[in-house]
């Protein structure tokens, strides 16, 4: 705040400042966005294939055709908002 004071830069500039060099990094992250297998999305969410499946049927996650590739890819940002019940570490199958 100091730093601020000294510049004379008035709060609501240096907060629209900052809130315009925060969008721009959000753009820079959000353009290196991976595509994935469906192998290596499972692995990533510890999703299964059924839960897999039940979330580009609901819309979540969108196939990607690449030229050259013969199995469809999945953006990582996309495969991320899968949502995956887990079970509790003291889950026993008896009870």
């Amino acid at each position: 705040m100091e730093t601020i004071l000294l510049q004379s830069i008035p709060m609501e500039d240096f907060l629209k400042t900052l809130r315009e060099l925060i969008r721009e990094e959000l753009k820079v992250l959000l353009r290196h966005d991976q595509l994935l297998t469906k192998q290596g999305a499972q692995k990533i969410t510890g999703a299964s294939n059924a839960v897999f499946l039940r979330a580009i049927q609901e819309g979540i996650v969108k196939p990607q055709l690449i030229k050259g590739r013969k199995q469809a890819m999945y953006l990582e940002s996309e495969v991320l908002r899968i949502p995956v019940k887990r079970r509790s570490r003291n889950y026993s199958p008896e009870a």
